[in-house]
């Protein structure tokens, strides 16, 4: 990100975490992570604020006087992490943080035409990663589950790339009619006449100062066998995207004494998604109730299985203990019994049936019926229900 120049470079080893930090220019630096007993690496990126000018490179433009027009240039930011697996050009990403979608280099999916031509050979193979993105050769995998939405991709095999920062100078025709050059200023009164500020953003002659926005964010690596990756990251994933919530207090309180709420563990691939009282008033007094298979079907060996969890097991303690709960359609508008919809759908070419007779062969089907207390969750599977507490 400019002149060649060296990173520069300070590790801190400490009884807890090894941390070592890079710098490669003032706007662009991360901090490399491992802690102590962890099964993965930690790396927190900053990109910001990227400069558009570029004074190291000739400029391409001058003034009718011969001088020179600024270098403005636009720039993305990306991380990228190379390996030494052969993917055989495929990576996967995941699908709004649920099932992962197998991708494949300058390739399209089976209803497009097999020479289907890729015209932008980069932004052509960047799809959405909101969780994780991962690859592997069949024996082992690298997975990267990052903290924020980012685009990613595989552009040499092994490889996995997220673009985590730009600031372009020209609208890149995707519909927005204007370049993507978020600035944030800072206003002040310094030499300033009254009413001359720089107002809305925009440098002026009262002491606004613009530069692009700062991001930060954090990607947690994990390379190991198959089926220990897909074990750990989905659970890395929950850790990462929803954090404990910190409190802070100057009073005098008891000793903490750790608890839960909860009669029993759930299984390690069921999450509770939603446990509210927010809608009670309009359900009689019930608590809205969700809960959610983390694993897709063949995901894993033994944690792709449909889990079963006993209601009357998990709440049973004083203050939230359930006596009764039906099941309701996912957003809890209507009971669920006596709605059995079925998409009728159909292949648009053979090679999209063959894939979707290839899905339906590792899925589970058939759902389970709900026979309170016990409910069981197929892969990804989430279910909605409006519950009675004593």
């Amino acid at each position: 990100p400019g002149p060649a120049r060296k990173p520069a470079m300070r590790v801190s080893r400490g009884p807890l975490v090894t941390e070592v930090a890079q710098t490669f220019s003032p706007w662009a630096s991360h901090v490399i992570r491992l802690f102590r007993n962890a099964s993965f690496v930690e790396v927190e990126w900053t990109a910001g604020p990227i400069p558009v000018d570029t004074p190291w490179l000739p400029p391409v433009a001058r003034h009718s006087d011969g001088r020179p027009m600024p270098n403005n240039w636009g720039k993305e930011v990306i991380v990228r992490y190379t390996s030494g697996l052969k993917a055989g050009h495929t990576w996967y990403t995941d699908s709004n943080g649920k099932e992962m979608v197998k991708r494949a280099y300058n390739r399209r999916g089976p209803t497009y035409p097999h020479d289907y031509n890729i015209s932008e050979p980069v932004a052509g193979n960047y799809y959405p990663v909101n969780a994780m993105m991962a690859l592997d050769d069949g024996t082992h995998e690298l997975a990267v589950l990052t903290d924020i939405s980012q685009a990613g991709a595989s552009l040499k095999d092994g490889e996995v790339e997220f673009m985590v920062h730009r600031r372009v100078q020209a609208d890149d025709s995707r519909g927005v009619q204007e370049p993507l050059n978020e600035t944030m200023c800072g206003c002040n009164d310094i030499h300033a006449a009254p009413g001359k500020m720089g107002a809305h953003g925009r440098e002026g002659d009262g002491g606004c100062e613009c530069a692009g926005l700062t991001m930060r964010g954090r990607h947690l690596l994990l390379f190991d066998k198959v089926p220990a990756v897909r074990a750990a990251r989905r659970a890395l994933a929950e850790q990462l995207n929803f954090p404990p919530l910190l409190s802070f207090t100057d009073a005098k309180v008891a000793p903490f004494k750790p608890s839960s709420s909860l009669g029993a563990p759930l299984p390690p691939n069921v999450k509770l998604v939603t446990l509210t009282s927010n809608y009670a008033d309009i359900h009689d007094g019930q608590l809205l109730l969700r809960l959610s298979h983390l694993y897709g079907a063949g995901e894993h060996p033994t944690l792709s299985q449909p889990a079963t969890v006993d209601l009357s097991q998990v709440f049973s303690k004083e203050g939230l203990k359930i006596s009764a709960a039906r099941e309701t359609t996912l957003g809890a508008s209507r009971p669920l019994a006596g709605r059995n919809h079925v998409w009728r759908t159909h292949s648009r070419t053979e090679a999209a049936a063959r894939e979707a007779e290839e899905i339906a062969r590792g899925a589970f089907e058939s759902r389970q019926p709900f026979a309170y207390p016990k409910v069981t969750l197929r892969p990804m599977e989430v279910r909605t229900f409006l519950a009675t507490f004593a």
